[in-house]
């Protein structure tokens, strides 16, 4: 038998944009052929470009933005065709919760900076006054931008027809803690990376893209990998279903299991969550272009590559303030979209004040208790602008609970709102989201909450297997929801992996196309693990702590009232355990 060629192709060089607000400079900085190896892309190469630049005896004083670096890194293959590679990571110290907030969304964020000469852009400084910068492949150009002062992100798009931007609504400009960031009018943030903008006096990044992306070094092999894919795809009943029915299967799963937060996590399952259903959605009509599980078909007024990730925006501002009209709560995420806030921070924000303010606190308030959209809109534009009553609640939140109480129906982590999840029905998810991790743990949202005492380990296993293949996923630029066809629940087996070793195989494959030298399937692996090492080392040294650590609400530990058929609630503290002990942290 002939032995397989082994894949080497000359270095393909690779380059960061660093750029210095204070002295409005800029420099080309080329990666060395061992860094970009080592690093790869996307969230590792971002983690490392923030240790790198970061000014850590700076960070907390008041020259805090000086010292905070924002790196937004490309995964390696989001310039390939390969299927839904469209990640880009963004990495900054959150003046929310003191730690790292990493974000990695889909879009077309990563290809554009691929597409100006650069793997990863890194910001630092602080300018004096309100800027812009535009990048294009020949040189960075900043200029005044305080003709643009409390512009909408959309008044910005108008203005900028055609342009892709990267800005901040007048939530960043008046530093509101769940401020964010958009690119092409969509929230790719959360804890308060918009604001760390508005601290820099940046309102907007705008590129200028030439490179309209490459071929793999071996399109017969990546043509193989996907067809591999699919066919899996095609295999595993639960891939089909989301690639048919979309959103409706998660609202499926989460009325069976009991995982949506609903009325401020007061309920567990609803039949009224079928009104988040976007009514443009064609239920059961198959689709025929190759897109992995978690994209959506194409309808008529809904945009081609949008995300699933997207449903839990629809929790965030629908189902936990009993609204179940798609129409209303799609008013509310695109106010918060104009404003520049973070959708999910804003629903757990205005879910708590309405149960507050039915129990006599927050007097400055209206009247909450109805189901219509108009007084939210008003709330969130006062919290964007600072004004009337979004003076007293544009703060964090762990603050807003103490100065006006309602401690039972604030949901945090870290002065951090947890995402719409009713954690009961989730105990692997919640370890996570103990640690502010926002993974999702799929054979939860699928399969359910499979916890009994005594199978703490296995648990375990599926939390740390599910860091790990999402950090080295977002590493090469992949989609989360491509692994969904390695989580299909066989006979009694649950859930069933198909081994992981089959899907950091797949991985592995991938990146060897993408990169033109052989990648292994355990170095696939070894870019996960890294990468949290990397972020637990950060953190470490930004709040020093070191060890174990995790905490959830008390309600979702000690509280099993719902109205959800089993009585549940999270055993954390044997979670936690089990979790540290597989990463070998005592």
């Amino acid at each position: 038998m002939a032995k397989k060629q082994v894949m080497a192709f000359p270095y393909r060089q690779r380059a960061i944009l660093l750029v210095d607000l204070s002295q409005e400079s800029w420099q080309k900085i080329l990666l060395s052929e061992a860094e970009a190896k080592s690093l790869l892309g996307g969230r590792l190469l971002a983690l490392s470009l923030w240790n790198t630049y970061a000014n850590y005896e700076s960070l907390e004083s008041h020259l805090y933005e000086v010292a905070n670096p924002v790196v937004i890194a490309s995964g390696a293959a989001s310039d390939t065709p390969m299927l839904c590679a469209e990640s880009a990571t963004v990495v900054t110290r959150s003046p929310v919760t003191g730690k790292l907030t990493v974000n990695s969304a889909s879009g077309t964020l990563a290809k554009t900076l691929l597409g100006c000469g650069y793997s990863a852009l890194v910001l630092v400084g602080r300018s004096r006054r309100l800027c812009s910068i535009e990048i294009d492949p020949q040189q960075v150009v900043f200029s005044n931008a305080e003709r643009f002062h409390g512009m909408t992100t959309g008044e910005l798009h108008s203005h900028f027809k055609g342009r892709s931007l990267l800005c901040i609504g007048p939530a960043g400009e008046h530093q509101v803690p769940y401020a964010s960031l958009l690119y092409e009018g969509v929230n790719i943030t959360r804890g308060g990376v918009g604001m760390v903008f508005g601290l820099k006096n940046l309102k907007f990044v705008a590129f200028q893209s030439i490179a309209s992306g490459r071929e793999s070094y071996d399109t017969k092999a990546l043509g193989l990998c996907t067809k591999r894919y699919f066919t899996l795809l095609k295999k595993t009943r639960i891939g089909k279903a989301m690639q048919d029915e979309g959103p409706a299967t998660l609202l499926k799963k989460a009325n069976k299991l009991g995982w949506a937060a609903i009325d401020n996590y007061s309920m567990r399952v609803d039949g009224r969550l079928w009104g988040l259903c976007p009514k443009t959605q064609p239920a059961g009509q198959p689709n025929q272009e190759l897109v992995c599980a978690g994209c959506l078909t194409p309808g008529a007024h809904m945009p081609r590559k949008q995300s699933l990730l997207d449903f839990s925006v629809l929790m965030a501002l629908g189902s936990n303030l009993e609204l179940f009209d798609y129409r209303s709560v799609s008013q509310l995420v695109q106010r918060c979209a104009e404003n520049g806030l973070d959708p999910i921070s804003m629903g757990a924000i205005l879910s708590w004040a309405r149960k507050t303010r039915s129990e006599g606190g927050l007097s400055f308030l209206p009247d909450l208790s109805g189901s219509s959209a108009i007084q939210y809109l008003r709330i969130i534009d006062a919290i964007a602008y600072r004004k009337g009553t979004g003076e007293q609640l544009a703060e964090p939140f762990a603050k807003l609970v103490s100065l006006y109480g309602g401690e039972n129906h604030a949901y945090m982590v870290n002065s951090q709102a947890l995402p719409p999840f009713d954690f009961r029905g989730l105990p692997t998810q919640a370890t996570l989201a103990a640690m502010g991790d926002d993974t999702l743990v799929f054979p939860e949202l699928l399969y359910g909450n499979h916890y009994h005492r005594g199978n703490e380990r296995m648990l375990a296993r599926w939390a740390v297997f599910s860091q790990d293949l999402r950090y080295a996923m977002e590493s090469l630029g992949l989609c989360p929801w491509v692994s969904l066809p390695f989580y299909e629940k066989w006979i009694m087996r649950f859930p069933y992996f198909l081994m992981p070793s089959k899907a950091w195989s797949l991985l592995a494959s991938l990146a060897t196309t993408s990169e033109g030298y052989q990648v292994t399937a355990k170095q696939m692996a070894q870019y996960g693990s890294r990468a949290w090492l990397l972020q637990q080392e950060i953190d470490s040294k930004l709040v020093n702590v070191t060890g174990r650590y995790g905490s959830l609400p008390q309600q979702l530990l000690v509280d099993a009232s719902s109205n959800y058929h089993a009585s549940q609630i999270v055993p954390l503290a044997r979670l936690l355990d089990a979790y540290w002990s597989r990463r070998g942290i005592e």
